[in-house]
């Protein structure tokens, strides 16, 4: 009653010519707030642990915030705060923290994390190429190195018949010679070269032959990855499983012999960590040998992703445990290959010298800093003992290094230390940029006060950008933006859709990380381009599913680049393989491409749903198209809060079919693609295609935001606010404007971020 009283005083002052949201008018707000918010939401909008535990904040204009009040709160009785009640609940809500985020962003910057798996494995491996060599493509040209010979005997070869680059593995040469001029029933070839895995993972590697073969991969001692040398004359198959860091080059060689067996063929194929097995294409495939490169083959325990981004949160004993066995896998390997690490052998008299040099200097790089005299002592000196073999004191060093909080917990360089110095910023870039460490050239610099100065620092950022490991770091958050990133490839129902299978939808994965990173490194493309994508890269099997033309002239990997309209994809998210992820597997599903357009392309804040609800499509009329079922099935009002921004952003895409394929019709009816979309000012829009969405994309200034965001806690597995030297709306304000490209984004936030707080040199 009392509130009732209130608000009549209020509406006479407002006649009487008051300002309609005067200070009254708000306390109002904020007891309304108080008795029928509060318990959920807490005083200050800041949540309640098992209520609604997150900060009440968003982008919802303040009519649709009122109306959403008005419909469903509270909760418990969604009659109690109606008409003018909730319109003052939601201007004290909206003024007061609504779309204030940075109120709760108390605790954002984690002060001490452990290194993520991947930075963990980066870290150790690069520790490694530090002494044994950076694996680096100079002169890229794809396919692998053939060497055919004739052969004496078992595994005895003649001198070389010839030389020639085979594209891929798949030979069957069935009763004749693998080349013209060569024996037939006696003969062999051996392929080298390197192959570049896209993305990191679990890689199965086959051999399939009824002859003799070898198969090594990331080896240049010890035993073959797979030995079949004994020609057995019948069909076999041999397997072996790797775990393989994307983005980096590793050296591959493959024997293959035939002596007297009735047929010779030979096939290498692969399952990569989306789980489909093929020909390993040419595109992975490379002439040039690289030195091989330590990679942990230890299973490690997920990292914590309650934020949407891997975080070294998660400290416990199974994660203890993994990274024990790992770092005991690396002294093992460091104990074999302790005189190559070295540059030393058993005939040098500088060994023992120069073996404790090489321990100096992989405790340094791992700890990211010089070493004081004590640290010598500690970690290094005290394990060389006289009676002590120096392959177990490298194992103890390596071991003791790789337990060490100074390796594990990168920020310790910053806790301890009153001012941050260039160890920081190094260590932080390394991280950001690579997901590793500082290499041994910027020690170098450092050594030399030459990373003490803006501008010195900011030409280092510029030499990090063009490394393989920073392409291979921003592959793997695309694939994380794109929700790619450990996902299976749509299932799409091959009764419906007899001709999409496997195969096709990882060509289509390849045709748009490839496009992106050709577009991104390459090209240097802007925002607007990368949103727009005006070109799309198909293969013959693409083209042919898809209705576009594909030339007679390809090159070796078989993708060509077309302009989109000839397909009808233009737009990031209308590219195929996006569509048939967020489809269901005879249907589009406007719901889940909605969500996805929603919040990558046009940036907006998402709550999940109060109650899941399933779409069981036996539910509805079968002659209803699956606008009418989806609009049917969202009608409630608290779950249009949020399905007006979702349904809108997938309805003007029913124009694409489950397997993103273009259609005009649905069950004999035209497609009705024209909706009212409500942005995030509050003003309504009208979209008649995913041209008009497009096109508000590329204007308004949240996706631009919300990608600059994204990409940041990517990069550091921080919230961007948290950095002082961080001006994302300005940042945002240069993408929009076409003031940077995304590739200079990348470099602006890891040099701003990495020197948040550092005190340059005059």
């Amino acid at each position: 009653m009392q509130f009732r009283i209130n608000l009549a005083l209020v509406m006479i002052a407002s006649l009487c010519g008051a300002n309609i949201w005067s200070s009254p008018e708000l306390n109002i707000g904020k007891e309304l707030y108080a008795q029928y918010c509060a318990e959920c939401h807490g005083q200050g909008g800041e949540g309640v642990e098992d209520e609604f535990s997150k900060p009440l904040v968003g982008d919802w204009p303040l009519e649709k915030l009122t109306d959403y009040i008005g419909k469903t709160m509270p909760d418990y009785d969604p009659d109690e705060v109606k008409g003018k009640d909730a319109e003052l609940v939601s201007r004290f809500i909206y003024q007061s923290f609504y779309q204030r985020p940075e109120l709760f962003r108390k605790e954002s910057r984690i002060q001490l994390a452990r290194l993520t798996n991947r930075q963990f494995r980066q870290s150790v491996t690069d520790l490694f190429a530090q002494f044994e060599g950076q694996p680096v493509l100079s002169k890229p040209v794809q396919g692998l190195k053939g060497k055919y010979y004739n052969a004496e005997g078992m595994n005895k070869r003649k001198k070389m018949h010839a030389e020639q680059i085979d594209p891929f593995i798949n030979f069957n040469y069935g009763e004749k010679a693998a080349l013209d001029g060569m024996n037939p029933k006696k003969f062999s070839v051996y392929w080298e070269g390197s192959v570049l895995p896209r993305e990191s993972g679990w890689y199965e590697f086959f051999v399939k032959s009824p002859n003799g073969f070898e198969l090594s991969v990331n080896r240049s001692i010890g035993p073959p990855t797979i030995d079949e040398k004994v020609t057995a004359g019948v069909l076999r198959e041999k397997n072996t499983k790797l775990y393989l860091l994307g983005g980096r080059p590793y050296p591959i060689q493959l024997n293959y012999f035939k002596f007297d067996d009735p047929n010779a063929s030979i096939e290498l194929s692969w399952k990569t960590p989306v789980g489909v097995k093929e020909i390993i294409p040419s595109e992975y495939l490379f002439t040039q040998v690289v030195p091989p490169s330590f990679v942990s083959q230890q299973k490690l325990p997920p990292d914590d992703a309650s934020h949407g981004y891997e975080r070294g949160i998660q400290v416990d004993s199974t994660w203890d445990e993994s990274i024990t066995y790992a770092a005991l896998e690396a002294a093992k390997f460091a104990g074999i290959r302790m005189l190559r690490l070295a540059r030393t052998n058993e005939k040098d008299e500088k060994k023992r010298e120069k073996i404790i040099t090489f321990a100096k200097e992989f405790v340094r790089y791992a700890f990211r800093e010089r070493l004081s005299a004590d640290e010598v002592d500690h970690y290094i000196n005290s394990k060389f003992g006289e009676d002590v073999p120096l392959h177990i004191s490298i194992e103890k060093i390596v071991l003791l290094t790789l337990k060490s909080p100074r390796f594990l917990y990168p920020e310790w360089q910053s806790l301890a230390k009153k001012n941050k110095d260039s160890f920081v910023v190094a260590s932080r870039m390394a991280l950001y940029f690579w997901d590793s460490i500082p290499d041994k050239r910027i020690h170098s610099l450092i050594d030399r006060d030459q990373l003490l100065k803006e501008w010195q620092v900011e030409g280092q950022a510029k030499v990090m950008l063009k490394d393989a490991r920073t392409k291979a770091k921003f592959n793997d958050f695309m694939m994380h933006w794109l929700e790619m990133k450990n996902k299976e490839l749509p299932t799409i129902s091959l009764k419906k859709y007899p001709e999409f299978n496997a195969a096709l939808a990882l060509d289509l994965r390849r045709s748009l990380l490839s496009w992106i990173e050709k577009s991104i490194w390459e090209k240097t493309i802007s925002w607007q381009e990368f949103l727009s994508m005006d070109q799309i890269q198909v293969n013959e099997r693409i083209a042919k599913f898809y209705e576009a033309p594909y030339p007679a002239e390809n090159n070796s990997s078989g993708f060509v680049e077309l302009n989109a309209s000839v397909t009808g994809h233009r737009g990031l998210f209308t590219h195929p393989y996006i569509l048939a992820s967020h489809s269901y597997a005879e249907e589009s599903s406007p719901i889940h491409r909605g969500v996805f357009t929603a919040r990558k392309i046009l940036g907006r804040a998402l709550r999940p749903p109060t109650e899941a609800v399933s779409f069981r499509n036996a539910d509805f009329n079968p002659n209803w198209t699956m606008r009418q079922k989806v609009t049917e099935l969202t009608k409630a009002a608290n779950c249009m809060s949020c399905h007006d921004q979702i349904n809108s952003s997938g309805f003007v895409l029913e124009n694409f079919d489950a397997t993103g394929k273009i259609r005009t019709q649905i069950q004999g009816k035209p497609i009705d693609l024209k909706v009212e979309y409500l942005d995030s000012k509050g003003e309504k829009r009208e979209f008649q295609d995913a041209n008009d969405l497009l096109q508000h994309a590329l204007t308004s200034p949240q996706p631009a935001k919300s990608f600059i965001n994204e990409l940041f806690m990517h990069l550091a597995k921080q919230a961007a606010p948290s950095y002082d030297k961080l001006e994302i709306n300005q940042l945002a304000k240069m993408l929009n404007e076409g003031e940077l490209s995304i590739q200079e984004l990348y470099l602006k936030l890891c040099f701003q971020g990495a020197s948040d707080g550092f005190a340059y040199a005059k």
